[in-house]
């Protein structure tokens, strides 16, 4: 009896350790396996988003300095194409600059310039301005540095580096603003990149600088209208994702690096949410298999406890996931409205005509494209100021926005619009352009205690045997020319040609 006593003491003290050693191992069997899958779907999911959103903010930076640089190139053609510029350069004549760039104007700062140049055809250095004291203290090295690199372009729009500075650069050929006669010399112009006006494109990052660092190896390359080289990589640390963006010149050279830096806020915050997620999880886990150990009965109930709390959380991650989603959808309109007027930008206006035309081939359908620019509206900036000039661009769209129904229309310059028709009769375009050219000039504008008005030149062309929109927008920009040239406030049309 005794011998009996204890074995089965013995066999129960065995059997109740045996329990507790599987209840510990089951326990966290059960956490490491939740945590592990928990993590891949989440810390995955979100890392992709970040990578996005990262790739959304860089094109956003570089797209901007794109935009600024396209902004100094239209400003100098424009000089450059310009007949007074023409005559300067021929016969030097001082009124030219009395005129432009007289002490007390602040012709550079309305240009958003640092500098301008001009040279003869002999790159004879005529006149040149500063805003800039580094380059204005150096400016005859500066010039013949410039003139030196440049000297085999007739035309270019690059960065470069001088000393410390980092800056935009724009060289013209001077020419008649009909384009017709020799080329008289050239005009350099040029913004200075500082971290300063960097900082002021994107807010997203906590960190935007300027830096002499070279790239090493990219993961991505971005290439757009003038800023053709750009590469980038982005470096993903525990707390903090670093981006590289490499700028090269016209000659493939790397010249400076924008480093960026942020918060890796979606990881940071979804292994938060990890960590309470697991902790909670454990927490009922241990409870549960508890539960288990004692009673079925009490497990069957516990476990609906569970559901519920898991369906909760899992309700609040969907919750931040439509968040996100909804952050995306934010910086798809920034990438594609333009932020004055709120219609399509030149990037989304050339992906949707793009389209359309393809389209149109493919199904030998009508397209045109309708070219619009506001005449003298450089004289509206310089009278009434740039505040004045972005109310008179909104006012011009709305009213354009009141003749035409769902065409494309697009700002795809300072002040110059572009409208596709796609499958449309070419009387009834005829008609929606002359009626937008007579509303433009019935049109009074009140800003304030002032009535502007304004007139606009029209370009039409049709597709014809084009099959790229570049090259109808090169006819629509001739077009546009010849309507500048017969007189402003009227509409060119292209010669007849089947679509």
């Amino acid at each position: 009896i005794y011998t009996a006593f204890i074995k089965g003491y013995f066999m129960n003290f065995i059997t109740v350790k045996l329990n507790a050693l599987i209840f510990i191992f089951s326990f966290f069997l059960f956490v490491l396996l939740f945590s592990y899958s928990s993590y891949n779907f989440i810390i995955n999911d979100s890392l992709e988003l970040e990578k996005k959103q990262n790739l959304n903010n860089v094109n956003t930076i570089v797209n901007s300095m794109n935009h600024n640089l396209e902004h100094i190139t239209k400003i100098t053609n424009d000089y450059s194409k310009w007949d007074d510029t023409y005559a300067f350069m021929i016969d030097g004549n001082k009124d030219y600059i009395n005129e432009n760039f007289r002490e007390g104007t602040n012709t550079l700062e309305l240009l958003d310039a640092s500098f301008i140049i001009y040279l003869n055809k002999k790159n004879k250095v005529l006149f040149s301005k500063y805003q800039e004291k580094v380059l204005e203290k150096n400016n005859k090295d500066f010039e013949k540095i410039l003139t030196n690199k440049f000297s085999m372009l007739n035309s270019t729009s690059t960065i470069i580096k001088y000393n410390s500075l980092f800056m935009y650069i724009v060289k013209a050929e001077v020419l008649k603003s009909d384009f017709t006669g020799s080329v008289q010399g050239w005009i350099y112009s040029g913004k200075v990149i500082t971290n300063k006006n960097i900082n002021h494109i994107s807010t997203v990052f906590k960190s935007i600088k300027l830096s002499e660092y070279l790239l090493g190896k990219e993961n991505y390359e971005i290439s757009l209208s003038l800023l053709k080289n750009i590469k980038f990589n982005a470096q993903l640390f525990d707390k903090e994702l670093i981006n590289t963006i490499a700028f090269y010149d016209v000659f493939n050279h790397s010249v400076f690096s924008i480093i960026t830096k942020s918060d890796r806020e979606l990881i940071n915050n979804s292994e938060k949410t990890i960590f309470i997620l697991d902790s909670f999880t454990a927490f009922f886990l241990f409870i549960i298999t508890l539960i288990i150990y004692k009673s079925q009965k009490v497990l069957i109930n516990y476990n609906k406890l569970l559901e519920i709390k898991v369906n909760r959380r899992t309700h609040q991650l969907s919750k931040s996931l439509r968040k996100l989603q909804t952050s995306n959808k934010k910086l798809y309109t920034l990438a594609n409205i333009d932020t004055l007027t709120k219609i399509c930008n030149r990037r989304s206006y050339f992906n949707k005509s793009e389209k359309l035309l393809t389209q149109a081939i493919k199904e030998n359908k009508t397209f045109y494209v309708l070219m619009i620019d506001i005449d003298h509206f450089k004289k509206v900036n310089d009278t009434y100021g740039h505040a004045i000039g972005d109310k008179v661009l909104i006012e011009f769209c709305m009213i354009i926005n009141t003749v035409i129904s769902d065409e494309v229309f697009a700002r795809i310059g300072g002040e110059e619009f572009c409208i596709t028709f796609f499958n449309t009769e070419e009387e009834k375009i005829n008609t929606i352009s002359e009626n937008i050219r007579k509303a433009c000039e019935q049109a009074s504008i009140k800003i304030n205690d002032k009535k502007i008005k304004f007139t606009i030149s029209l370009g039409l062309s049709s597709r014809a045997e084009y099959t790229n929109i570049d090259d109808i927008l090169c006819v629509c920009d001739e077009l546009l020319y010849k309507a500048k040239d017969g007189g402003r406030n009227r509409l060119v049309r292209s010669s007849p040609h089947s679509n």
